[in-house]
């Protein structure tokens, strides 16, 4: 996973929350197999407005006291981080918020950033809180989503699915998958999707189409995005799945048993630098574990 040179830390925000630090120990597994730097990020509350010489002094020590405990949150963080890594360099930041501007300003210089799926005041639910949301479709680097077991975080060796659908962006994702992949010793589950039968009406103009002939080359495109990947880590096991369907229901239907899905922030259709696409939007709402969003 050496990508992005000179791009070495891997951000992972702090809250507090269960979810955030369970993504953080992720982030730690990470960093130390790949050598870099974990950077704890935590975003104070911000400031509120000031009406008298009382409220600032009231201000001033609300301020300290948020402060000394967002330093004990990263402290937490740190202690359980270093306990699993003694090896690893561990380093912290605390800023004023909101939190996605503080972790979007890291984006430009990190080569990932991991949040956990729910923040600290998010609803004790599967939807995804709004920072991680904001930060999935706005910063420049990849960011990792995670949600799943806060016991067991990972990496593991279970299977890491990727999403092809031959687009740019698709292609960084097979790029990511294949590294973190053969970084971990796990096998790699390809899957791309295309319209099929069932998307035009019964003796409509799908009548006049050879499905086969169309399996035959959707399958062709799959191999065909694998291929130099493949060739350059021939050790990581790959399954390739080529299926009519919506791609988020499909990837969904193999997740189950995976530590990571990986995904392009949007597809063939959507517009370049747009915010992500509704294929990655609905994994990051439903998939069962984490999943990373790649950009250009």
């Amino acid at each position: 996973m050496n990508t992005l040179a000179g791009h070495q830390d891997i951000v992972a925000g702090i809250d507090g929350s269960e979810a955030s630090t369970a993504a953080a120990r992720w982030a730690a597994s990470v960093a130390n197999a790949v050598n870099s730097r974990l950077i704890l990020a935590h975003a104070l509350p911000q400031e509120g407005p000031i009406y008298s010489p009382a409220a600032v002094m009231l201000q001033s020590q609300f301020l300290s006291q948020i402060r000394e405990d967002g330093e004990a949150i990263v402290d937490a963080a740190a202690t359980v981080i270093s306990a699993e890594f003694p090896e690893l360099t561990i380093e912290s930041e605390i800023a004023p918020g909101p939190a996605s501007t503080h972790i979007l300003e890291s984006s430009g210089t990190a080569r990932l950033i991991v949040m956990g799926s729910t923040g600290s005041g998010a609803l004790r639910s599967r939807l995804l809180g709004s920072t991680a949301l904001k930060v999935a479709n706005h910063a420049t680097c990849p960011v990792t989503v995670w949600r799943g077991s806060a016991e067991n975080p990972g990496p593991d060796q279970r299977p890491v699915i990727v999403g092809v659908d031959g687009s740019a962006l698709s292609k960084k994702a097979v790029e990511y998958a294949f590294r973190y992949a053969d970084q971990f010793d796990a096998p790699l589950i390809a899957v791309h999707t295309w319209q099929g039968s069932s998307t035009f009406r019964e003796g409509g103009a799908g009548i006049l189409i050879d499905w086969e002939a169309v399996e035959q080359e959707e399958s062709a495109l799959l191999a065909e995005n694998l291929a130099g990947m493949a060739d350059q880590y021939p050790d990581v096991p790959v399954t390739r799945i080529s299926e009519p369907g919506a791609a988020a229901p499909v990837v969904l239907k193999y997740a189950d048993d995976a530590q990571l899905i990986v995904v392009g922030s949007h597809g063939r259709s959507a517009m370049a630098g747009a915010v992500m696409g509704s294929t990655s939007q609905n994994l990051l709402h439903h998939a069962p574990g984490p999943v990373m969003i790649c950009r250009a």
